[in-house]
Parts: C-alpha cells; sequence; structure tokens
C-alpha cells in the first residue's frame, strides 16, 4: 500500500475509532442512566402502592370502629337482632347498605358469631347465609387486611377490606368493610402516570390499563404474568398481597409495570444524532487525511522517482530542496550521499583491479606452495642420502619418484585450473582413503609426528574434482602440522558413514584431528574467512579455500577445537549413491 494510502486510514482510524468509542460510551451510559431512573420509579410505585394500601386499611379499621360505636347506640338494631322488634327487620337488612353509603365504602357485611348474614350493604340478597369462614381467614392474617374477590348486583370486583368484632346485647357480631380495587381506584394509587398498576389472583385480574388486564387470562399464573412481560422489554416489580377466596387463604400479586418505549424513542434518537456526528467527522476527517497525505506524498513520490535513475553508472542525479522539514533534510541528505558516492565510485574502480589482482596472486601463490612443499622434502631427503650413502641414492631416488611425478602433475593442474578464468572441475567417482594416502605421502612429517589415514576402503565413492579433495585435505593436514606444540603429536583421518546432526540425513562424514594447540574461542567464527590468520607469515587463504573447494564438491566444513587439546574439522560429503 501506497504511503498515501496508509496515511489516509491511519488518519481516519485515528479521527474515528476515538470517536466512536466516545459516543458508545456516551450512548451506553445514557442506556444505563435511563434504565435506573425507570427502575428506581417503578419500584417507588410499588412501594408508594403497598403504602396506599395500608393507609386505606387503616382508614377502614376507624370506620369500622365508628361503626362499631354507632351500632352500640342504635337500640332499634339492637331490638331487631335480639328478636323483641320483628317489624325492625327491614330496618337491620337495610342498615348496611345505609351505613356504606354514608361511609363511601363499597363493602360492608355485618354477621353474627356463627357467620349468619344480617345485613349485606353492597349485595341485599346476601341476607340470611351463613358465611363463616370470611370472619374467621380474616382474623388469622397477619396484617389484618386482605384482598377479597366480592359480588355485588353490578358484577364481581375485588375489595381490599378489614375486620372487627363488636359486643352487642350480650352476643358477638362480625364487621367486614372493604374498599373496591377497581381500574380507576388504581389509577389513583399510582403517582407516575407512565407507570401501570395490577393486581392479579386465581380467576381474575384487575389493572389501571384495561387492555393490561386484558392480555392474562384468569388461569395465567403470576409468575408467568412477569416473565412474560419481562421478555417484552418491560420493567416489572412484585409484590404479593393476602387474599382470601372460598377456597381458604391465597395470594394475589401486585405488578407495577412500565413500558419503556419512550426511553427506546430518546435513545433512538440519540443514535440518529450520533451518527450524523459521526459522519460529519469522518467526511471532515477524510477531507483533511487526502489533503495533508497529498501535500506529504507528493515531494516523496518526486524522491522516489530520482532514486530510482540513481545507479553506478549514472549518478548524474541532484537532490535540492528549500523544505525545512524531515522531508527536506532527506532530500539534502541523498544530495550529499551521491555526492560522495560520485567521488567513491572512481576510487573504487580503480582499487578493485588492483584487489582483484593482489587476490589472485595470493591465492596462486599460496596453492603453488602446497605443490613445491612435497617437492622440497624429496629433494632434501635425496640430498641428504646422496651425502650420507650415495650408493642408496638411487634405490631412494626410485622409492620417491613418484611422490616427485604427483607433485609436478600436482602443479601442472593448478596450472591448468588458473590458465582458464572460470575453470571447469574434472567431476569423478574419487575414493576419499586413496586422495589421503597421496596427501599424507607427499608431506613428511618430522620424527615424533604420526599420520594416521583412519579412512576404511568401504566408504562409497565421492563425486568430486579429485585435485580440489587433494587441495582441501593438502591445507588441513598442513595447518594440523603447524598446530602440534613442538614438532610432536598425532594427526588422524578418520571417516564413517552416518547421519549428519545438521542435515538430518546420511552423509560421509571425515574428521581431520590433531592434538595441537587448538583455537581460540573468539577466532572460530573468523578462520574460514579471507585474510584472517593468526601467524606472521600465513596469508589468511588456506582455511578459506578449503570452504570454497568444500562447497564445490558439495561437502560441508565445521570445526570444533579446544585450546591446549587440539582441533577437528569435519567434512560432510554427500552419498553419490556409487560403491
Amino acid at each position: 500500500m501506497r504511503l498515501r494510502g496508509q496515511i489516509l486510514i491511519a488518519s481516519i482510524l485515528l479521527t474515528v475509532l476515538p470517536l466512536v468509542l466516545v459516543m458508545w460510551l456516551v450512548r451506553d451510559n445514557v442506556g444505563r442512566r435511563f434504565a435506573e431512573l425507570d427502575t428506581r420509579r417503578v419500584e417507588d410505585q410499588i412501594r408508594l402502592t403497598r403504602q396506599d394500601l395500608d393507609r386505606q386499611s387503616t382508614h377502614l379499621v376507624t370506620l369500622l370502629d365508628a361503626l362499631a360505636e354507632q351500632l352500640r347506640e342504635d337500640n332499634r338494631f339492637r331490638l331487631a337482632i335480639s328478636g323483641q322488634r320483628p317489624d325492625l327487620m327491614d330496618y337491620t337488612i337495610d342498615y348496611a347498605a345505609r351505613a356504606m353509603s354514608l361511609m363511601d365504602l363499597d363493602l360492608l357485611l355485618i354477621q353474627d358469631a356463627q357467620g349468619k348474614v344480617l345485613s349485606s350493604g353492597h349485595f341485599r340478597g346476601a341476607f340470611g347465609l351463613d358465611e363463616p369462614t370470611l370472619p374467621r381467614l380474616l382474623s388469622h392474617v397477619t396484617s389484618g387486611q386482605a384482598l377479597v374477590p366480592a359480588r355485588s348486583p353490578e358484577g364481581p370486583f375485588l375489595a381490599l377490606v378489614r375486620t372487627r368484632t363488636v359486643e352487642l346485647g350480650g352476643g358477638t357480631y362480625h364487621l367486614t368493610a372493604g374498599l373496591s380495587l377497581d381500574a380507576a381506584h388504581l389509577r389513583s394509587l399510582g403517582r407516575d402516570p407512565d407507570l401501570g398498576v395490577m393486581i392479579h389472583w386465581p380467576g381474575g385480574a384487575v389493572a389501571s390499563d384495561l387492555e393490561l388486564a386484558a392480555r392474562f387470562g384468569p388461569d395465567t399464573r403470576a409468575e408467568e404474568i412477569a416473565m412474560r412481560l419481562q421478555r417484552e422489554g418491560l420493567i416489572v416489580r412484585s409484590a404479593e398481597l393476602p387474599l382470601i377466596t372460598a377456597e381458604g387463604h391465597g395470594s394475589a400479586l401486585l405488578l407495577v409495570v412500565h413500558d419503556q418505549g419512550f426511553m427506546r424513542g430518546l435513545l433512538h434518537g440519540l443514535n440518529v444524532r450520533l451518527a450524523w456526528v459521526l459522519a460529519v467527522a469522518m467526511a471532515v476527517s477524510v477531507a483533511m487525511a487526502f489533503f495533508f497525505s497529498q501535500r506529504i506524498s507528493r515531494p516523496l513520490r518526486h524522491l522516489a522517482v530520482q532514486t530510482e535513475q540513481l545507479d553506478l553508472d549514472n549518478l548524474d542525479a541532484r537532490f535540492t530542496s528549500t523544505r525545512r522539514d524531515e522531508v527536506g533534510h532527506l532530500t539534502r541528505l541523498l544530495g550529499r550521499m551521491t555526492s560522495r558516492l560520485r567521488d567513491s565510485v572512481g576510487r573504487l574502480r580503480a582499487a578493485e583491479h588492483k584487489a582483484t589482482l593482489g587476490e589472485v596472486a595470493r591465492q596462486v601463490n599460496h596453492d603453488i606452495r602446497n605443490g613445491l612443499t612435497p617437492l622440497r622434502h624429496v629433494l632434501r631427503h635425496l640430498g641428504e642420502v646422496a651425502e650420507s650413502d650415495p650408493q642408496q641414492l638411487g634405490e631412494v631416488f626410485g622409492q620417491r619418484r613418484k611422490t616427485l611425478d604427483e607433485g609436478l602433475g600436482y602443479l601442472e593442474d593448478l596450472a591448468a585450473h588458473y590458465a582458464r578464468l572460470s575453470p571447469s572441475r574434472n567431476v569423478q567417482p574419487c575414493r576419499l582413503a586413496e586422495i589421503v594416502d597421496q596427501s599424507l605421502l607427499a608431506l613428511q612429517a618430522a620424527e615424533g609426528v604420526a599420520l594416521e589415514n583412519k579412512l576404511g576402503t568401504n566408504l562409497p565413492a565421492v563425486m568430486a574434482d579429485p585435485v580440489s579433495l587433494r587441495r582441501i585435505f593438502d591445507n588441513l593436514v598442513r595447518n594440523a602440522l603447524e598446530s602440534l606444540p613442538g614438532g610432536q603429536g598425532t594427526i588422524s583421518v578418520n571417516g564413517f558413514l552416518e547421519e549428519d546432526p545438521l542435515l538430518e540425513e546420511t552423509r560421509i562424514m571425515v574428521e581431520v584431528s590433531d592434538t595441537g594447540e587448538g583455537i581460540a574461542e573468539e577466532n572460530l567464527a573468523d578462520i574460514f574467512q579471507d585474510f584472517f590468520t593468526t601467524r606472521s607469515q600465513g596469508t589468511g587463504l588456506g582455511l578459506s579455500n578449503v570452504r570454497r573447494l568444500a562447497a564445490d564438491c558439495g561437502a560441508q566444513v565445521r570445526v570444533a577445537s579446544q585450546v591446549g587439546q587440539g582441533t577437528t574439522f569435519t567434512l560432510s560429503f554427500p552419498v553419490s549413491g556409487m560403491s
């Protein structure tokens, strides 16, 4: 992706992401606060509704006390219920209706000790009926108040009732008063018009909102009502109220419900406004990012075009700028760098020619010295024999003639190699044991030095140039001889066929080990580098040649050494498949 695109994307992300995060936090916080406020409103409403019911229950107690006092002072009522004045029976039957009207009650019932109805204000036809359970059940309610399903000529209704007993003429009578809990009554209990109040009991329901009451049938369980309302997204709080029915004690459910539609509407409006703010912010961000990306990327594109034209053969480009920012600094830096490159290229090309000639000369010198060494040893040996025992000179010469021929052949092969700029290698199957024998035979070691060739003849042949292999072992054995302290020690060449732990494949592993001085740990990483040497007369090319020649043969060379105990060079050759 181009820099301009990256700047555009980064600018938009840096602008929009924080804004989106802030908007989400604001939206979430507002929604949570609204939900908390609505929940608190519902909880306050159910608490106030119960307080209102308690207050009305206390008012009923006051009215019953007043009614009891009135009955004690009413001689006609006492005469009628005692049976002394049968003509006052109608007075007794209508008594509850008159008192209920005066006290603004919706239910009033006067019963004797056995539960026989003497007067019923809400349903005159109940006179003479036996309903002993109502006073008894009410007396066992802890709070003294309960909800009672009742009936009137207009139909059934739910009443909040209280009861008390009164002693008249030596008899005990039960007074029960109640207030109807209809939709209008529940609406009057509600302090908040947005909240719905409902009372549900087995067999019926009444609510401040008629639609709310109609949604649930008389057989719907109370816990199911709350769950269904909550699933619809309404806030619901409930409380149980004592209920008395013909079956005995039960409970009714008082629910306060709030529809969050208004809150959802507010949040939707907030979302729309936040979306507009986000859209405007994105538009402004894109416009500003495009402007600044153009301003930044234009000079960089110009620099890119100029630098694409740079080459060691073409350093004529001029980089100039009057800008004071990083782009201007980069332009001037490129200008100074190009100027230095122009000055350096000339010097580099002149030095390159000299360096190449010097490198080749050192390489040729090193390889020729390796080839001359065995010849020098043979000639010195022949000279010693000529001085000490001339008669044996012919025999010794015959023994060492093969070494002279091989040394001369080695030098001739070297000459053929260097005669070509890129010499081709004579790759053929080579027996490592034979190559090592030739190398050890050519190097006449001093007394006290043991040269051991432990390579078995059963090792597979290696596909390589025999001259390259000979040069590898010549260099490694010569380095080993030079490392022996006092010219005393052992040099051994051992080989085996096994899995290379680094390459994880079966290879021909050859180890050239000595008991010499060893190599310091800090030098191990550099010994294969060109011109690295720790000897004053060394060229630093022997081991670098070993590494290159080994690579030509498809081999890897590694070293392990410990100061004072010796060094082991390991050559890992590929298996050619030939036996």
